[in-house]
């Protein structure tokens, strides 16, 4: 019996983080995916963390990027721009299930490689594209990573400050990470239409795109309307019950009662200010509102008597909804995210056992698993080569010749 997504064929051609993400979850359901490189440099991802990723990341020993990124695939190296290497991804597409890639129109066009094209060679081939900015309009050719095209342009990075600092730089690839599963969904949809109609169809998403629908409140209350989102600061926002909190030790501490009137009580007793309740100025949502900036301050004051430790006691104690405002690496020692199998133990066959991120998304009968480690440049030429067809004798003729 066939598991997960074994007997699926997937190729994809492109870099960055967006769309080799979905590759990587796709294989660690079992399908096998070939990620094509240009030959001789690689995908830039093999190189970042060793140039400690302009300043965001510090270079080790384990390349954690790549194997994050480009674990559970193959790597073909292809130069795109000779008829030789199209003819290499023509010949693949015949037998590929999923085309993954991140390419803009112009490039679409400049290597012979248009969904008109691969579906005319493969008429049930799922041709998914993730770019900037979409396929149409004045900017479909104009690149965008998620620092620019999904943080920046969507209204996110805008919203993410308090007006009198300046807005606030995106982490690597967190915009990335959103959209690889935008169109992870996209392919999924895809495939089973398919085992439905028997038809293949294009698949398209963008950073900016996904990034609007991540903003969807505002951006729709916008669309209704005509005006812009409303910015509250920390200092005076509606619910201070839903805001964060220094501690005494400068950490902080998370609110997140939306429904405020149901937790008013409870958090005032958990607090050890219970007479908050009798206020007339805080009595309600309503006026909790009105007089918000006074009540921040007084919130505030109480969090910053005791240590952020100290906090977490208090609260874990109670039934309200919060949570303590913690850094990446105590995120790797979260007993929630171990118990719900966040991370995986791997014993990768170069690093020997180091942790890894699971995929985030949990199949009761087919789960993800690490199949294989990212691939070395070029490491699966040959073997994809010959099973195309071609003899070791014209391998050796095309690497001579820097098609591969």
């Amino acid at each position: 019996m066939i598991k997960g997504l074994e007997g699926v064929k997937v190729v994809e051609v492109g870099g960055a983080f967006a769309m080799p993400l979905a590759g990587m979850l796709m294989g660690s359901w079992g399908a096998e995916v070939i990620h094509v490189e240009p030959p001789k440099r690689g995908d830039l991802q093999r190189h970042l963390l060793d140039a400690g990723m302009a300043g965001w990341a510090k270079p080790h020993p384990v390349n954690y990027i790549w194997e994050h990124v480009d674990r559970n695939k193959k790597s073909l190296t292809v130069n795109l721009g000779s008829e030789e290497g199209q003819e290499i991804i023509h010949a693949l597409m015949k037998k590929t299930d999923v085309f993954l890639n991140n390419l803009r129109p112009y490039e679409m066009e400049k290597f012979n490689l248009t969904y008109q094209t691969l579906s005319a060679i493969n008429s049930k081939i799922i041709y998914a594209n993730l770019t900037g900015y979409g396929q149409r309009g004045a900017e479909k050719n104009v690149g965008g990573y998620d620092s620019v095209a999904f943080w920046a342009r969507s209204g996110v990075m805008d919203l993410m400050h308090e007006m009198e600092n300046a807005p606030n730089i995106s982490r690597p690839a967190y915009g990335d990470s959103i959209s690889s599963q935008t169109l992870l969904a996209g392919v999924m949809a895809a495939l089973f239409i398919r085992e439905r109609t028997g038809q293949g169809q294009e698949v398209e998403t963008s950073l900016f795109n996904t990034a609007t629908f991540a903003l969807g409140t505002d951006i729709t209350g916008c669309l209704i309307t005509g005006e812009d989102s409303i910015r509250p600061s920390r200092r005076n926002i509606g619910n201070p019950i839903r805001n964060i909190y220094p501690t005494s030790d400068n950490r902080w501490i998370m609110l997140g009662m939306t429904n405020s009137q149901h937790y008013w009580p409870a958090f005032c007793k958990a607090v050890g200010r219970s007479d908050l309740t009798e206020n007339v100025k805080f009595a309600t949502q309503e006026k909790r509102s009105e007089n918000a900036t006074e009540l921040v301050s007084l919130i505030e004051e109480i969090f910053q008597a005791r240590s952020y430790d100290q906090w977490q006691d208090i609260l874990s104690s109670n039934k309200l909804v919060w949570s303590p405002v913690k850094t990446p690496l105590e995120v790797t020692r979260d007993e929630q995210a171990i118990a719900n199998e966040f991370f995986t133990d791997w014993n990768h066959p170069t690093y020997g056992k180091i942790k890894m991120l699971n995929n985030p998304i949990k199949l009761s009968k087919t789960p993800a698993e690490n199949r294989c480690k990212a691939p070395e440049l070029g490491e699966h030429t040959d073997q994809v080569l010959k099973e195309l067809g071609y003899s070791q004798i014209d391998i050796n003729a095309m690497r001579g010749k820097g098609i591969i």
